[in-house]
């Protein structure tokens, strides 16, 4: 795993984490009410495609969550597309992820790793994202599980129905 210092300092995407960040401390709905409002391109399906600047994201929110919390906040999954280049994943669950944990991503048997930083967790490479992305293209769903700061364990289910259209418009607008 690389350390999130590094990925962070040698990432040409780091200006997107700054983006990420403010969802930390914001609610959801209401950022991303204010987005539709100002810079929606498009809803398709359970996918949303957003567009500021040169920055370009795709998200959604479970269609089920589980766990034993008695509160936390939104979960959702992005896929943040910048032109001229590689497109990346994130997530959050609603909680501050424990230390030294990761936050699993799957697709059936099919699993991925991802590696959280506070509130926020992202694949580990460049590799990883097309990977992810591309599986998300062939399925009808995914499971995020991740680990709180507490121990406690949730997961939430995300449906894919609507995610290769709207992948497909992020890509003919943010080239």
């Amino acid at each position: 795993m690389k350390d999130e210092a590094t990925y962070f300092s040698s990432n040409p995407k780091s200006s997107c984490v700054r983006f990420f960040i403010l969802f930390c401390f914001l609610n959801l709905s209401a950022v991303a009410q204010e987005l539709q409002n100002l810079n929606s391109v498009g809803n398709f399906q359970d996918w949303s495609l957003f567009r500021t600047g040169n920055l370009c994201y795709l998200i959604s929110t479970p269609i089920s969550s589980s766990g034993n919390f008695n509160k936390r906040g939104e979960a959702f999954f992005l896929v943040t597309g910048i032109k001229n280049d590689a497109d990346e994943i994130s997530t959050t669950s609603g909680f501050l992820y424990k230390n030294n944990s990761e936050a699993e991503l799957s697709f059936g048997s099919k699993k991925f790793y991802l590696f959280p930083h506070q509130a926020f967790a992202w694949a580990h490479d460049k590799s990883s994202d097309i990977n992810i992305i591309k599986e998300m293209q062939k399925n009808t769903d995914m499971v995020v599980t991740g680990i709180a700061k507490d121990g406690k364990l949730a997961s939430d289910t995300y449906s894919l129905i609507g995610f290769s259209q709207a992948y497909a418009d992020l890509k003919k607008i943010c080239k």
